[in-house]
């Protein structure tokens, strides 16, 4: 996380830029993902327009502007990681990542 909080290469920034814009597309496949997307600008009072800002503002994303995002919104030692797994496998290899003492949680 500290190494992406401190910028990404211009080509990963464009692939993922692309990546985002593309994949909108399949937000709207079916009538129910459309109803779904609706229902939501409407329940969060999103303008008609919502999904063009949106698109707009990936276009328009520097690694100036990543940079500032990720500094603001990425803060590696105030965050916390969800692992899935065998616990009995994966419990002692993850205390030995330096992340701190993990906690099991129950189904």
């Amino acid at each position: 996380m500290e190494k992406y909080r401190n910028g990404i290469s211009e080509d990963d920034l464009q692939f993922t830029k692309n990546y985002m814009i593309r994949s909108n597309a399949l937000r709207f496949e079916t009538n129910s993902e459309m109803v779904e997307m609706l229902s939501t600008m409407s329940k969060y009072g999103l303008s008609d327009d919502y999904v063009k800002k949106e698109e707009a503002m990936i276009k328009n994303m520097t690694i100036e502007g990543h940079r500032a995002i990720t500094q603001k919104y990425i803060i590696p030692d105030r965050m916390y990681y969800l692992v899935v797994g065998d616990a009995v496998t994966q419990m002692k290899p993850l205390e030995k990542i330096g992340f701190g003492k993990p906690i099991q949680v129950e189904k």
